[in-house]
């Protein structure tokens, strides 16, 4: 059985957990921002460069335009998972409501059944947040990896398009 300071040493702990799960939510989405920040500049400055690209000699232009065009398609991948890590609807934020404060005010319930209620609460609360927490993990993950990617498949699709384009020429 838990003493009156044991309990209150139950609650500090638990509280600063469910705090740390969300500061590591407020930290996802600021990456998320940075980083879609980013992909929106550089998937903007490709689709200008790839409308620009269509008054060039089509010989140059087929191939860039295909680059251009799978880094635009990499970025609004990316962009997209950076949105869905900001979609943090789902958040639940620390403390209890009047009711639960009115209820624990009663002369008629015991102490320790206050306890257990806010910590029974925090559990549950603690799970959303987890899995909004592993969730945005995931995505972001996702989104850094569509960064990694870009320059990649720019390569890989423009490079392809040009020996296409020289293969064709030679038949």
């Amino acid at each position: 059985m838990l003493e009156k300071d044991d309990w209150k040493l139950a609650l500090e702990d638990a509280r600063h957990r469910h705090n740390a799960i969300l500061g590591l939510i407020h930290a996802a989405d600021n990456q998320a921002l940075t980083l879609m920040r980013l992909y929106v500049t550089l998937g903007s400055a490709a689709a200008a460069g790839a409308v620009a690209m269509f008054s060039a000699q089509p010989r140059v232009a087929v191939p860039l335009v295909c680059a251009l065009a799978s880094a635009i398609a990499t970025l609004a991948y990316g962009t997209f998972k950076c949105f869905s890590v900001i979609n943090s609807a789902g958040v639940n934020l620390p403390g209890r409501g009047a009711e639960f404060w009115l209820w624990a005010a009663d002369e008629r319930v015991q102490r320790v059944e206050v306890f257990k209620s806010y910590l029974r609460e925090l559990a549950e609360k603690h799970k959303v947040n987890n899995s909004l927490n592993e969730s945005q993990t995931a995505s972001l993950g996702r989104a850094k990896l569509a960064g990694i990617w870009t320059p990649l498949a720019a390569l890989v699709v423009g490079s392809s398009a040009a020996l296409i384009q020289y293969l064709t020429t030679l038949c």
